[in-house]
């Protein structure tokens, strides 16, 4: 799987526990899996920053030597 797709997959967690957190009514006999779901959530963004992180930083090296690798002529 690459990286991107990673995100993407990512992304669908990310909502569905959005979607889960929103719905769970707040009553007090909640609070636990409000909490358990909450602590999901925050795991699955720090998860989909690093990864940005590590995407833009391999796209970044490309470009960069792209532009700044010197020509060589071979004559």
């Amino acid at each position: 799987m690459k990286y991107k797709e990673i995100l993407k997959t990512l992304e669908i967690i990310e909502g569905s526990l959005d979607d889960a957190f929103y719905s769970l009514p707040e009553y007090n006999a909640n609070a636990d899996s409000r909490d358990y779901i909450d602590n999901a959530r925050n795991e699955v963004y720090c998860l989909r920053d690093e990864i940005e992180k590590v995407v833009r930083n391999i796209d970044k090296v490309t470009l960069d030597e792209v532009f700044n690798t010197p020509t060589i002529n071979p004559l």
